[in-house]
């Protein structure tokens, strides 16, 4: 790696402590953590899906889903129903209090958002979050080339 660019895992791990505190904050103006908050956010985009899909699409092992959803489906955020076509399989969606919660932490998140990028200009922004998308395929990819040589 060019010693220009120093180490990308250092610096995301700096951006990361920087950005961490301050989403914490927003979201405990609901009462929620952040895990709690990316569950709500993934249900909203992917109604429908089970415990261990939601698990697996906010970055946590399905057990810590587990103790993520409890307080979600006790505070009325999330519902539970049976799938249809697997009896014993439940399905998880977001509430109308759910997507409410969320409806009024989207103008925070956004100023955090727009924080994080406020040095970039359009054409920066662009492909900044491009650049971002296609680390995330990068690692994605990579990961299940090692699982599958694993197994």
């Amino acid at each position: 790696m060019p010693e220009a660019h120093g180490s990308y895992v250092y610096v995301i791990k700096q951006l990361d402590l920087a950005l961490r505190p301050r989403f914490a904050e927003a979201c405990a103006t609901e009462g929620l953590t952040l895990a709690q908050y990316t569950a709500l956010t993934v249900l909203k985009r992917l109604p429908g899906i089970t415990s261990s899909e939601l698990a697996r699409r906010s970055f946590v092992r399905a057990q810590t889903m587990a103790t993520t959803l409890d307080p979600l489906l006790e505070s009325g955020f999330v519902r539970r129903e049976s799938d249809p076509g697997h009896g014993r399989r439940m399905l998880l969606f977001l509430t109308e209090r759910g997507d409410e919660v969320v409806a009024r932490l989207s103008p925070e998140i956004e100023t955090l958002e727009e924080l994080l990028v406020s040095d970039l200009d359009e054409d920066e922004r662009s492909r900044f979050a491009d650049y971002l998308r296609r680390c995330r395929h990068a690692m994605h990819e990579a990961g299940s080339l090692i699982r599958a040589n694993r197994g």
